[in-house]
C-alpha cells in the first residue's frame, strides 16, 4: 500500500508532486491510499511505516520518519564545494559588509538558497537570526543554466531543465565524474548542476530524493525513485 499525503478533508493530493507519485502509482497498478498530515501526527499509522511507502510534503515526510526514530535524514553532503556552518544574523553581517554569499538552510527545505547581499530578501523575513545556514562562495561566473540529474543505482535516469538556457546542457562526463565519487551516496538522489556562462560545470547541490519533487519525469519512475530511497531509510 501506498499512503499518499491528501489535504485535510482527503479528496485530493496534498500538492502535484505527491499527485505524480498517485498516478504513478495507478499506471503500475499499485493500491494507494490519501491521508492527512494530521493523521500521521496522531500516530495511527505508526506500524505501518516499515513496511508501507509514505509519500508526501518535506513537514510530512519529516513527521512519518519521526515515527521510527530517523531524525535529520540528509545525503552525505549538500555540495562538492566547502562551506561553513553559522547563524543566519552571522550570515547576514557578512553579506552587510558587502561580501555576496550563496547561503542554504541547514534544516532541509526551510528555505530555498539564494545569494545573500546587501538587497532585503523576503524570503528569510521570518526566519530567525539564530537559524543554523550553509554558507558558499558565489560561483566565479554567472550561472547560464540549471539541471535537475535524477540518480538511481550510481547512473543517471533523467535529467530536467529548471532555469535558464534550456540548451545548455551539463558536460556528461563531468556529471559521471561527480556521480563515481559519491559511491557513499543514497539509492537515489538528485545533483542540480550549473552551467555557467565561462562554460565552467559546477554543482550547485544535492538532494535527498524523499525531499524532492517532480521536474518533469515520467510519474512511474518518480514513484520507483521514491520508493527505493523510502525503504532504504525505513529498512
Amino acid at each position: 500500500m501506498i499512503y499518499i499525503q491528501s489535504n485535510i478533508e482527503k479528496t485530493r493530493p496534498h500538492h502535484f508532486d505527491v499527485a505524480s507519485a498517485m498516478f504513478g502509482a495507478i499506471e503500475i497498478g499499485q493500491d494507494y491510499r490519501l491521508i492527512s498530515f494530521e493523521e500521521v501526527q496522531s500516530g495511527k499509522f505508526n506500524t505501518l511505516v516499515k513496511n508501507n511507502l509514505f509519500v508526501g510534503s518535506v513537514e510530512f515526510m519529516k513527521e512519518v520518519f519521526s515515527k521510527i526514530g530517523k531524525e535529520n535524514v540528509r545525503v552525505p553532503k549538500n555540495s562538492n564545494r566547502e562551506h561553513k556552518v553559522m547563524t543566519l544574523g552571522d550570515a547576514k553581517e557578512i553579506a552587510k559588509s558587502g561580501q555576496s554569499i550563496f547561503i542554504k538552510p541547514f534544516d532541509i527545505k526551510l528555505f530555498t538558497g539564494f545569494i545573500l547581499d546587501q538587497m532585503v530578501h523576503t524570503s528569510i523575513s521570518d526566519v530567525p537570526d539564530d537559524t543554523n545556514v550553509m554558507v558558499y562562495d558565489v560561483f566565479s561566473s554567472k550561472i547560464k543554466s540549471e539541471f535537475r540529474c535524477y540518480i538511481h543505482n550510481n547512473r543517471v535516469v533523467d535529467v530536467r531543465n529548471y532555469s535558464g538556457d534550456l540548451f545548455c546542457c551539463p558536460n556528461e562526463e563531468y556529471l559521471k565524474g561527480i556521480i563515481d565519487i559519491n559511491k557513499d551516496f543514497p539509492i537515489s538522489y538528485t545533483i542540480d548542476i550549473g552551467v555557467l556562462e565561462n562554460g565552467d560545470n559546477v554543482v550547485i547541490e544535492y538532494n535527498d530524493m524523499w525531499a524532492i519533487g517532480n521536474y518533469g519525469i515520467p510519474n512511474e519512475l518518480y514513484l520507483r525513485l521514491l520508493r527505493d530511497r523510502y525503504f532504504e531509510i525505513v529498512k
